[in-house]
């Protein structure tokens, strides 16, 4: 019997892209599937155009919801899912109509508990509105897959494939406001310390949508999450205290340089305590110790970005030359 896949599309003021999402999945050339519609608390007329698709087409289904953010959008629909697969699609981004039927061929193919592909950034107002992006493919085991997540996830939502069974065990994404922009990230953590095999398909059959409102460009959020992510693996046996203190200075720099650039300079102070703690003996973090008590914030960030993380980063990678030595 060919799998039967539960779709799960979290809605939220969307109205003007709602249209052409769904479309994309009634095109879709395998058909075993079902579709759920989770409406998060919107207020414009996606109630409207999701009922209007339910009327079409007895494999789509609508569920409204009070606002509680994306994850629990996709949790309920995870929750009122029959399929043994899973597969997610946000509801401003577009499957090409072969999206089901490669991702089919390759459960056919790999044994594996977690698909996903590359796929396009999609600019609908620009005049070269595609481009590629490309990230790790091929077939992985869940350990290595985890170590290569930890310092880097292009793991589009919506070109994920993943068992029920799967998620059932390992939970389903992480609800809290501070994972807000990264719960998916979390969850692939999460699956990959559990999964048998991963597998990451050259197919590219997902335009991710570039526009204002994308919660792609909410950085301080994204960040705060990464950081939140990061806590969860401090004592991990399988990640190097070299390994963890680079991801952290990546990130912190980022999270206080976005705050710079939004201009919450009273929360920079705080985030750079809560770096230090971290990295308590680094070498940057320690001139920078000095330096956030003689200068005004903006300054800091400023000799921060020209010159402390530059010579820091040198001696970091004369480091780790030094030592594959």
């Amino acid at each position: 019997m060919a799998p039967f896949v539960s779709i799960i599309i979290p809605v939220y003021n969307t109205g003007n892209f709602l249209h052409e999402t769904i479309q994309s999945v009634i095109n879709q050339t395998y058909p075993n599937w079902e579709l759920f519609l989770i409406d998060d608390g919107s207020t414009d007329n996606s109630a409207e155009i999701c009922k209007s698709y339910v009327e079409q087409d007895d494999r789509i289904n609508y569920h409204y919801k009070t606002n509680g953010g994306q994850a629990s959008a996709r949790n309920l629909g995870i929750n009122k899912s029959h399929g043994e697969w899973i597969a997610f699609l946000d509801s401003d981004d577009i499957w090409l109509p072969q999206k089901l039927a490669h991702q089919i061929k390759e459960i056919e193919l790999y044994d594996a508990d977690f698909f996903y592909s590359l796929g396009y950034y999609y600019y609908p107002e620009k005049e070269k509105q595609l481009e590629t992006y490309d990230w790790v493919t091929g077939e992985q085991k869940g350990l290595d897959f985890f170590k290569t997540l930890y310092h880097s996830c292009a793991v589009n939502t919506n070109t994920v494939l993943v068992k029920k069974k799967l998620l059932d065990q390992v939970g389903y994404f992480n609800e809290a406001q501070i994972v807000r922009g990264s719960e998916d990230w979390d969850l692939w953590m999460r699956i990959a310390l559990k999964a048998n095999s991963i597998f990451g398909s050259k197919n590219r059959d997902v335009y991710y949508r570039i526009h204002p409102g994308g919660i792609h460009l909410q950085h301080v959020r994204m960040f705060k999450g990464k950081i939140f992510v990061y806590e969860q693996y401090d004592n991990h046996p399988d990640i190097s205290n070299a390994q963890r203190l680079k991801q952290y200075r990546y990130v912190f720099r980022e999270l206080m340089n976005y705050l710079a650039e939004e201009n919450r300079l009273d929360e920079i102070p705080i985030v750079f305590e809560k770096f230090k703690k971290k990295d308590q003996w680094g070498w940057g973090t320690s001139k920078q110790r000095f330096l956030i008590k003689v200068l005004p914030v903006e300054s800091f960030i400023m000799v921060s970005n020209k010159l402390v993380y530059r010579l820091a980063y040198r001696l970091e990678q004369l480091f780790y030359r030094l030592s594959k030595q």
